[in-house]
């Protein structure tokens, strides 16, 4: 099994890694470095399973938490967009898994995965027009009155 120091030391040690407790690391990355990431701990630490993406409004901007497993260790890789502009690479061409992730980040908090070969709706029903009701501004449509 590997150990979180053994992680660090071995293969993470030129990105921004931070460890508040043990066997849980946390990787803050501009959504610019956002794949180059992604690729380092695919290629460089042979990472199979994407265990969720998960995401939250915090106010002016959306973050986005990438969760990956190894041998016991979660790491998970942390980027922020703008609500102004929520346009993030899309990281299925390396983890197919994230294709349903990202299709409910598109539905529920307008965060646009670029590249993403499947945008249909996921969660909401096709013709929803209410907006993204995982944002904090976000108002239930009014009831029209018959």
């Amino acid at each position: 099994m590997t150990t979180t120091e053994e992680l660090i030391s071995q293969v993470l040690k030129g990105l921004p890694v931070q460890v508040k407790r043990d066997r849980r690391i946390f990787i803050p990355v501009s959504r610019n470095d956002l794949i180059k990431t992604v690729k380092v701990l695919s290629s460089e630490l042979n990472v199979k399973h994407l265990s969720t993406i998960t995401a939250r409004d915090i106010g002016k901007e959306i973050e986005i938490l990438y969760h990956f497993l190894l041998s016991g260790v979660v790491i998970t890789i942390r980027t922020i967009c703008p609500k102004d502009d929520p346009i993030i690479d899309s990281i299925v061409n390396i983890f197919p898994g994230a294709v349903l992730y990202e299709r409910e980040l598109n539905d529920l908090l307008g965060v646009v995965p670029k590249g993403h070969p499947d945008l249909r709706r996921l969660v909401l029903p096709d013709d929803w027009v209410g907006g993204y009701p995982l944002r904090k501004d976000w108002k239930p449509p009014q009831e029209s009155e018959e």
